[in-house]
């Protein structure tokens, strides 16, 4: 990555900071929702449906991976137990 690169990428992401419009700055919170209010409640809701649905999903990756390691580990052990007893016996069965 180049310096001329970091600078247009910088002055890009000022000139689109600088002219965006100040309502699309602000959560809806900001703009003074009041907290017991149903528009509130919903947001919550849907923050949290998403955080948990987004760490179901990380959570099945993660399991799946470790699947696989444990998968390979079998995997490679069974072989290597195989190849091995073949050459203790000299090949002989």
């Amino acid at each position: 990555m180049d310096i001329s690169s970091l600078v247009r990428g910088t002055g890009v992401t000022t000139l689109l900071l600088f002219f965006a419009p100040a309502v699309a700055w602000a959560c809806p919170i900001c703009f003074g929702l009041e907290t017991g209010s149903d528009e509130a409640r919903s947001l919550n809701w849907a923050v949290f449906t998403l955080l948990g649905v987004t760490g179901g999903v990380l959570s099945g990756f993660v399991g799946f991976i470790f699947h696989l390691l444990k998968r390979s580990r079998q995997a490679l052990g069974s072989e290597n137990n195989a190849s091995g007893s073949d050459v203790r016996s000299g090949g002989r069965s």
